[in-house]
């Protein structure tokens, strides 16, 4: 403050800037926690994969991710051509990949998946690509 009551204008803007950031950060870290999440369902079925093979992987992984959670939802359009939000994560097999690489013994759960993010007052959406991964070495 200047000695004559004034506000310098860079306080203003500055302000401004963590206004932004908290707002943002509002709509866009539940995003990440969710892919936590993820990260931690690719780590059981890794585990999974080692007991039961990949089908059964792949069964568990998308029965834990499709899972009606209230912590975690996407967009789903249904026929008619209305969206709606739908709990869970909405993966499908397409967005689940188990690479094992004979030769290094390694084994790699990869889930990829796609979230829209409404910035509420603004009614704008922004796309996210986001990826859980799980890699280690599977013993003889």
């Amino acid at each position: 403050m200047r000695n004559n009551g004034e506000t310098n204008p860079v306080t203003y803007l500055v302000l401004a800037l963590v206004a932004a950031g908290l707002f943002y950060g509002y709509h866009v870290a539940p995003l990440y926690y969710d892919n936590l999440a993820a990260r931690d369902i690719a780590g059981e079925s890794f585990a999974v994969y080692i007991l039961k093979g990949e089908a059964a992987a792949l069964d568990g992984l998308l029965i834990r991710a499709n899972a009606k959670c209230p912590d975690t939802s996407h967009y789903e359009v249904d026929k008619e051509g209305v969206e709606s939000v739908a709990p869970g994560y909405g993966l499908t097999e397409d967005n689940v990949k188990f690479i094992f690489d004979e030769a290094t013994r390694k084994l790699t759960v990869r889930i990829e998946y796609d979230r829209i993010v409404e910035f509420k007052p603004l009614k704008k959406r922004k796309s996210y690509h986001l990826v859980a991964e799980k890699t280690g070495i599977v013993s003889k």
